[in-house]
């Protein structure tokens, strides 16, 4: 447990120290100091506690989403169980570099444990789910690749990265439909795979009893999530409290700017929701950037956009404190608490195996 986890956050404070060095060597370090000086303690304190707030209510609303589609199914597990686990997929998802994949598998290992319910049925409303988060995020990518190509009029060089961002986005969507509506594509894709690994078990894994298992929770998947996709009052209602997740989180970005005394940031509502959309595609695509290298991403759109250097720089640092390292400090409370070092060392083994 301790050695794998060292490695992973050892990597994560890499990233935090090469974006403060970024940040120093092209802001300064008395650039930075000035807009700290000129900070209001008070009005600080007041919104960034309100920007802390908007993370935690973003997290309840996504828990929300995720508890109504595993209701409809019929997986009757509490909404402050899937608020912890949500938190916990997040810090592990923070902690372990494949995102979202190793969060919904510490997600659905937890539900499966509190249900005993067939994996196949949790898994349709992690799909589901994901799928639902999918279309809201391309969505918001979409629109503010179109505001930065009508109104800002950017060079090909940004918007080529852009696409290649969308393009994956719709990949993914579009892969996730066909093998939760398709049953032979995921047979087809599952077989191969379930032989290579009986290959390298060198017996030790009956493939017959196998494969029937996995077959069966493959079933019990298509039939809850046709069930699903027929509910479709449940699901615009998952659709809505993801929708309100993704505003909170928004929120956090405008609050930060209020925070470290820049009001402006209200006339730049196009340019928050840019920044902000690309900053979570980057997290959410199968070809997400590493710590770091999305702060300096971040701040570069922002003085992309006509920001001040040393203001963007210092709203990203505030603004990855809040919804990063705060998520991996919360969220590994919440593992020690529960008790999950052995799990999150098997999900470090499963998703190493992915």
């Amino acid at each position: 447990m301790k050695q794998p986890f060292t490695k992973f956050f050892a990597i994560l404070f890499i990233g935090l120290l090469i974006f403060l060095i970024y940040l120093c060597l092209t802001v300064g370090v008395n650039e930075i100091s000035n807009i700290l000086n000129r900070l209001n303690l008070r009005d600080y304190m007041s919104y960034y506690a309100m920007a802390i707030m908007a993370v935690f209510l973003s997290v309840l609303f996504y828990s929300m989403s995720w508890n109504k589609l595993m209701e409809t199914l019929g997986i009757k597990i509490g909404l402050k169980k899937v608020y912890l686990y949500c938190w916990l997929g997040v810090f592990v998802d923070s902690v372990i570099p494949f995102e979202t994949v190793s969060g919904e598998i510490t997600r659905a290992f937890f539900v499966q444990r509190e249900t005993n319910e067939q994996p196949g049925k949790i898994v349709a409303s992690i799909v589901a789910h994901r799928i639902i988060l999918t279309f809201i995020t391309l969505s918001s990518l979409i629109i503010s690749s179109i505001l930065l190509i009508i109104t800002y009029g950017v060079s090909i060089s940004i918007i080529y990265p852009l696409v290649t961002l969308i393009l994956c986005s719709v990949t993914l969507l579009i892969l996730l439909l066909l093998v939760s509506l398709r049953k032979g594509i995921a047979e087809k894709i599952i077989d191969p795979i379930l032989d290579f690994i009986v290959s390298l078990s060198k017996g030790r894994i009956n493939l017959p009893e196998t494969r029937s298992m996995i077959y069966m929770n493959l079933q019990c998947f298509y039939n809850d999530f046709r069930h699903l996709s027929g509910r479709r009052w449940r699901l615009i209602l998952a659709m809505l409290y993801n929708f309100l997740a993704w505003l909170l989180h928004l929120s956090v970005f405008f609050l930060t700017f209020y925070a470290i005394n820049f009001p402006e940031i209200s006339s730049k509502i196009y340019e928050t929701i840019i920044v902000y959309s690309i900053n979570m595609a980057l997290q959410t695509s199968p070809i997400s950037l590493a710590p770091g290298l999305i702060e300096i991403v971040t701040m570069n759109l922002y003085a992309l956009l006509g920001f001040n250097m040393a203001i963007s720089g210092t709203a990203t640092l505030f603004i990855r404190v809040a919804t990063f390292w705060l998520p991996v400090i919360f969220g590994g409370i919440i593992a020690q608490w529960v008790g999950v070092k052995n799990l999150l060392t098997q999900t470090v083994k499963a998703t190493s195996t992915c």
